[in-house]
């Protein structure tokens, strides 16, 4: 896949993790079986496993670069660290050896930016050291979203390590915070000239997109707003992991009203194989166009 550009900026895909997971009834609550099959013909095989229904996903992290900075958005699961899902255990993975072959060796990022606090969109914010967990990007400012890191910390108050976020509180953010790498950040923050932070809750409290324009284009990275293709069809289908379904569909909707707007490049954090693409108003929902490049 070749990089994408917005103006002088461009973004690129270093992939993690790549399997099917879930069916579909049992990832959204409000699933609809006949609604479902309507699009199981352009679903199959790269968004919908064959004969399963499960649902295909993506643990990846974008990678862009604006003309002053080279920024990762989302980092996955990361290497060596305990979860209860056993396809996330003790992972060892060449995430790096991919993001060097993507010419970014990790001193050469500027900024992390993690949408939300969740176990798989910051696993490679550290990396085990010594029996020590250290910030894997030594030159990075890692940006949180200081609703969304004030949420979490506030549960790691009242809980034990391994109950925040199946342990990722600890392991993953507290390191970076303690390395003095943090910077909290509020919505409507430009870290970039060419970056703005927006309000998307709902997935969590302080769920954030990532808005990347340019030279009269924009890219929105969503977050978990959408895990997989069809909650642009059904955007009502919010997916069992939202800490509030009504409100992540509101966000979700408004994402999408957004992107079909503006012409946008919707660019999600779990859709697999051709992975981002526009938003197009349909009735009284959208579908999706996608770039395959």
């Amino acid at each position: 896949m070749t990089a994408r550009t917005i103006g002088q900026a461009s973004i690129a895909k270093v992939e993690e993790l790549c399997a099917a997971g879930f069916k579909p009834n049992r990832m959204f609550p409000r699933f609809n079986q006949e609604a479902f099959d309507a699009h199981k013909h352009w679903m199959v095989p790269e968004h919908v496993e064959a004969g399963s229904d499960r649902l295909v996903g993506s643990l990846h992290t974008w990678i862009v670069r604006t003309p002053r900075h080279t920024i990762l958005i989302d980092t996955c699961l990361g290497n060596h660290k305990t979860r209860s899902a056993p396809a996330w255990n003790n992972l060892d993975t060449p995430f790096l050896e991919r993001l060097r072959a993507a010419g970014v060796p990790p001193e050469s990022v500027d900024m992390v930016m993690c949408t939300h606090l969740h176990v798989d969109h910051v696993g490679w914010n550290t990396k085990l050291e010594n029996g020590r967990w250290v910030p894997t990007f030594p030159n990075a400012r890692y940006l949180f979203a200081r609703k969304e890191y004030a949420h979490w910390e506030d549960e790691r108050r009242h809980k034990t390590g391994e109950e925040v976020n199946g342990g990722s509180f600890d392991d993953s953010v507290l390191p970076v915070v303690e390395a003095r790498q943090a910077v909290f950040v509020d919505i409507d923050h430009q870290p970039d000239s060419l970056l703005t932070i927006r309000d998307a809750p709902g997935h969590t409290p302080g769920s954030i997109t990532i808005h990347l324009a340019d030279g009269g284009q924009e890219a929105v990275f969503s977050g978990d707003i959408m895990h997989h293709p069809i909650q642009v069809y059904y955007p009502e289908w919010s997916s069992q992991f939202c800490w509030d379904q009504d409100m992540s569909a509101r966000s979700r909707r408004q994402v999408l009203e957004h992107c079909a707007e503006h012409r946008s490049l919707l660019c999600p954090a779990h859709f697999p194989g051709a992975n981002a693409g526009y938003i197009h108003r349909e009735r009284d929902a959208f579908r999706i166009e996608w770039d395959r490049r």
